[in-house]
């Protein structure tokens, strides 16, 4: 709740300097694509070395993934709160991000093995028939500063529209992890250790390639 609290004061923040920029400052609507998803933004020049964005970014789909060595089904839904501030400290197309985002990555995951194959739980070695169907959740609701280079080709120039790309990374910490079996026989305390395996491979930087269109104003 503090991270959501934080997140709501800076979005306070963030509309209170769009109002009371230079009616002359250069103010954009976009929509973007990256590897958490599609977004869009609303973006105000600040200055001529600084714009402030705010947006969001979102996706919900399906993907297998490994963990520990075993291959997930994993429904995946992500939104991600961002407030950025832009640096040019040459004033022009190039540009250092620094931004503040709120993380919620939901992971639903599943597992069901080939009955005669063995597979390695948390130390344990099971058959397909003892682990019966691993279910689980990694999940992430946290706060993520991001930091980032990026580029507005476009930047200067008198045309509507302009064409972005922005390359970093966020940092969002440790995930929360939950894992069961059904019809399965699988020991307490190798599924805790699975839980931990699970935990320690999964990422606490996403590495982000962004690509922008913005419609300016």
């Amino acid at each position: 709740m503090k991270n959501l609290r934080e997140l709501v004061v800076a979005s306070a923040v963030v509309l209170l300097a769009l109002v009371a920029a230079p009616a002359r400052a250069e103010f954009g609507i976009g929509l973007n694509i990256d590897n958490n998803g599609f977004g869009v933004q609303a973006k105000q020049q600040l200055s001529p070395s600084f714009d402030l964005r705010f947006g969001i970014t979102g996706m919900l789909w399906k993907v297998k993934f490994k963990y520990d060595d075993i291959d997930y089904d994993i429904e995946r839904s992500v939104a991600i709160p961002e407030i950025a501030l832009d640096w040019r400290p040459m004033q022009g197309k190039f540009r250092f991000s620094l931004a503040a985002a709120y993380f919620n990555d939901i992971n639903d995951l599943q597992f069901v093995p080939v009955a005669g194959n063995s597979y390695n739980i948390g130390g344990g070695s099971y058959t397909g028939a003892q682990i019966g169907t691993m279910n689980g959740k990694v999940s992430w609701h946290s706060g993520a500063p991001y930091f980032g280079v990026g580029w507005d080709f476009l930047h200067g120039s008198n045309k509507n529209l302009d064409f972005s790309l922005d390359v970093g990374a966020y940092y969002r910490g440790e995930p929360n992890v939950k894992l069961s079996t059904t019809g399965g026989v699988v020991s307490a305390a190798d599924l805790a250790t699975e839980t931990q395996n699970i935990k320690d491979d999964a990422w606490t930087f996403v590495p982000t390639v962004r690509l922008g269109l913005t419609f300016k104003f």
